[in-house]
């Protein structure tokens, strides 16, 4: 969402703030007769901008398909590597993120110690599903992210 609640304290002026890709629209919650109307019109201007200017919102874009800043090779997930408590040891895990029923961003992160490396993409590839995200076969996926782990 590309809409932000303005809060000055020193003017006294409240209100959201929708920017897309170089045009804004501010809406003061004065004016608009309290925040939850407010924020409806903001609501609807943002998708007039995003109509006007041809893009879909976050939201409605697929995720489907790798971009140039994916470093794993497999959609949603990727290999990282964690260090706790500043110790010596450091393990791998498969993380990646999904939106909850909210549509609140979530991080997820299965260590492929506990849960080999196909149980920990397994469990990424649920939690996923789960989100009605894009997945790709499970062994597939494997065999993309085995060699990363020498």
């Amino acid at each position: 969402m590309a809409i932000q609640e303005i809060i000055n304290s020193k003017t006294g002026e409240y209100g959201y703030q929708v920017r897309v890709k170089g045009q804004s629209r501010y809406f003061s919650i004065k004016k608009h007769g309290g925040k939850r109307a407010t924020l409806k019109l903001a609501k609807a201007a943002e998708q007039e901008i995003l109509d006007k200017l041809g893009i879909k919102s976050s939201g409605e874009r697929k995720h489907d398909k790798l971009t140039k800043r994916n470093t794993s090779g497999v959609v949603g997930i990727h290999l990282q590597w964690r260090c706790y408590h500043d110790g010596d040891n450091v393990y791998p895990y498969i993380s990646g993120s999904w939106k909850d029923k909210e549509g609140k961003q979530r991080m997820f992160g299965f260590s492929i110690e506990r849960h080999g490396l196909k149980g920990a993409i397994e469990l990424a590839f649920a939690r996923r599903k789960v989100a009605k995200l894009h997945t790709i076969d499970i062994d597939e996926a494997v065999a993309i992210i085995k060699p990363q782990l020498s």
